[in-house]
């Protein structure tokens, strides 16, 4: 397998030719492939792979794999593990990354696909020699997606093969008392006679296991060839050199024709059909003039968006919030749970797809403001106009009336990191803290006054990426829902804890009849700093600011401590 990384600059001679045709851009003697996804190459008899920039770690000075490669060494990645600068684990990985990229992408085209025609993104680069059906319908596989089935039904099916060999093996080592007594010889001890070398039954190879070394001589050469871990544990004489060339040649197929009527339960059906759809590819990339295939897509940040947005959004927003009217568009958006009172109101995310060490530039931070500023003013329009009704066309309470207080409006970043053990199975879900420390940003036009409308908070979160991928290429729809359950509370968790930090509230100790009065009295030194729901009218004093103190003394007598939940 060779490896390429998006939009590194490779010197042209290291790289010319992997991807064929017009790939990739050269000048001045630099190749950048501003794509990531999936080639194969027939005059090189190998797939190129083009992985995402976040594999890429530019906290130090030059862009290295692993803390420690040059992209450049490790091009030809059979190569750089037969001299040991790969070790095992990271080997694995590597092929292991390349196959859920690809996967992701599949995804992605699968998603858009869906979309109404003028929705759909224009991002997809793809073609398919191939008319081989994988699963009996009219689905063409492409020779990878043949690959990374054959690997998945030997990792997800061993106690299928455990049950076929304890069916095939039973009795293999019981006597056959009928040979033994015609061919060897007995001596007789107190009138009972003994052999000392009988005869066992033969072993024959069935058409389950023919099968089974059809299929492990497959994988073996798919590791051979192509570089892919792939798990033989059974100790069979496979299928390999000159014998199976032929095979690959037509014999393969051929023979499982010959014996596919002697399975009937669904995974030999299945396991028959993976091993037949191989062989077809095979013949297929020997007959086919230019039998190149790909998969690429030129915006690989389009399907990280499009991961993250189908793991923690809705998608029954109305469009003028996600498609603001300046021509603007949300990545992430969804109702829930306020950080002030028990309604509900949106929140607001950005996906930001960096290399890991990136940081979010100025530019994003105002940007991710204004999205704010127009989801508000989305609202408020709505209940100017609609009034009640603006609650049937998805509008949520942002401003209250009494106070002319505005709700805060969640607003963060997410970026994405690799695990470093690796691991698709954890979120890695953490504060990202910039340069100066900081886990947060705001913009506000007065000081100390947290429910105006200019006042916007802004945080900032990475996860690892290796678990988006898991997770949004799983059929696990459950998983899914349980993850953006609890992503969800987590952020809302840590905006609560930002603005416990930085404030101090307080509830008004008054009667509904009264607070009216009071908000009317003390309205001009209070605006911005007070917000009422549900018969609670809050106080929001910023920690050490000059008039915190002053307000404080002036209403202590009727103020009582206020904890945001």
């Amino acid at each position: 397998m060779k490896l390429l990384i998006e939009n590194y600059p490779y010197p042209a001679d290291k790289v010319r030719g992997l991807l064929g045709g017009d790939e990739p851009y050269e000048t001045d003697g630099i190749c950048r492939i501003c794509k990531v996804g999936y080639f194969y190459n027939p005059s090189i008899g190998d797939c190129v792979f083009v992985l995402p920039k976040v594999i890429l770690d530019s906290r130090n000075s030059e862009d290295t794999v692993f803390g420690r490669f040059n992209p450049v060494d490790i091009i030809d990645v059979s190569q750089a593990f037969k001299t040991e600068r790969f070790t095992q684990e990271e080997r694995d990985f590597i092929y292991h990354f390349s196959t859920w990229i690809y996967r992701s992408i599949a995804e992605f085209v699968h998603i858009n696909e869906k979309l109404p025609e003028n929705q759909r993104s224009r991002i997809v680069c793809r073609k398919r020699f191939s008319n081989v059906s994988l699963n009996g319908h009219n689905t063409d596989g492409t020779l990878i997606d043949i690959i990374l089935s054959l690997i998945n039904f030997a990792n997800e099916n061993h106690d299928f093969f455990m049950f076929i060999m304890k069916n095939i093996h039973s009795g293999y080592n019981k006597i056959n008392w009928n040979k033994t007594i015609a061919t060897k010889t007995a001596f007789i001890h107190k009138s009972a006679p003994y052999y000392t070398d009988s005869v066992n039954r033969k072993r024959q190879i069935n058409f389950d296991e023919e099968l089974l070394i059809i299929f492990y001589s497959i994988l073996h050469y798919i590791q051979d060839k192509y570089g892919f871990p792939t798990n033989i544990p059974l100790n069979y004489e496979l299928v390999s050199g000159a014998k199976f060339e032929s095979y690959l040649a037509g014999l393969g197929k051929a023979r499982l024709l010959q014996i596919k009527y002697r399975y009937f339960s669904d995974k030999a059906l299945t396991l028959w059909n993976l091993c037949y759809c191989f062989f077809a590819m095979m013949e297929q990339l020997a007959a086919k003039n230019d039998p190149s295939e790909y998969l690429f897509v030129s915006n690989f940040d389009r399907v990280f968006e499009t991961m993250i947005n189908t793991l923690i959004s809705d998608s029954n927003i109305p469009s003028g919030l996600q498609d603001q009217r300046d021509g603007k568009i949300v990545d992430h958006i969804y109702p829930y749970t306020s950080l002030i009172s028990p309604t509900d109101i949106y929140h607001i995310g950005d996906s930001k797809y960096y290399k890991i060490g990136g940081s979010v530039h100025g530019n994003s931070e105002y940007k991710q403001y204004t999205y704010a500023r127009n989801v508000i003013h989305y609202n408020l329009d709505l209940f100017l106009r609609l009034g009640e009704e603006a609650f049937n066309n998805g509008a949520l309470p942002y401003l209250d009336p009494l106070t002319d207080g505005y709700n805060v409006t969640p607003n963060f970043f997410i970026s994405a990191e690799i695990d470093p053990e690796y691991r698709y199975s954890e979120p890695g879900i953490h504060v990202h803290k910039s340069k100066d420390g900081k886990n947060y940003a705001v913009s506000k036009h007065f000081a100390n006054r947290l429910f105006d409308r200019d006042t916007l908070w802004l945080s900032h979160y990475d996860i690892n990426f290796l678990y988006v991928l898991a997770l949004f290429v799983s059929p696990n729809q459950t998983a899914r829902d349980e993850f953006k359950h609890d992503i969800r509370k987590r952020f809302r968790k840590h905006m609560l804890g930002l603005l416990d930090g930085m404030y101090d509230f307080y509830a008004f100790n008054l009667s509904e009849s009264d607070m009216t009065d009071f908000v009317n009295r003390n309205f001009r030194e209070l605006i911005g700093k007070i917000y009422h729901f549900n018969d609670i009218l809050i106080l929001a004093l910023e920690k050490d600011a000059e008039d915190s103190r002053v307000i404080y003394s002036r209403y202590k007598h009727l103020l009582s401590e206020y904890h945001l939940s």
